[in-house]
C-alpha cells in the first residue's frame, strides 16, 4: 500500500512540475537561472554551470513530450 502511495505522488508530481514548465516558461527559466547561480557560487566549474544553464533553457523552451 505504501509503495502505491509513494508511487502515486511520485507520478503527480511529476506531471505537475512537466504542466508548470509548459504553462510558465517564464518561472522555468528564473528557475534555471537560480540553480546556475547556485552552481557557481558552490564553486563548480563556470564552463560547466554554464553548460548546465544553456541546457535548462532548452529544456523550458522544447519540454519533452
Amino acid at each position: 500500500m505504501f509503495k502505491k502511495l509513494a508511487l502515486f505522488l511520485f507520478t503527480a508530481a511529476a506531471a505537475l512540475s512537466a504542466s508548470i514548465s509548459t504553462a510558465a516558461p517564464g518561472a522555468c527559466l528564473a528557475q534555471c537561472r537560480l540553480d546556475y547561480i547556485e552552481c557557481l557560487d558552490s564553486g563548480s566549474d563556470p564552463a560547466a554551470c554554464r553548460r548546465e544553464l544553456l541546457q535548462c533553457n532548452r529544456d523550458c523552451r522544447y519540454p519533452p513530450a
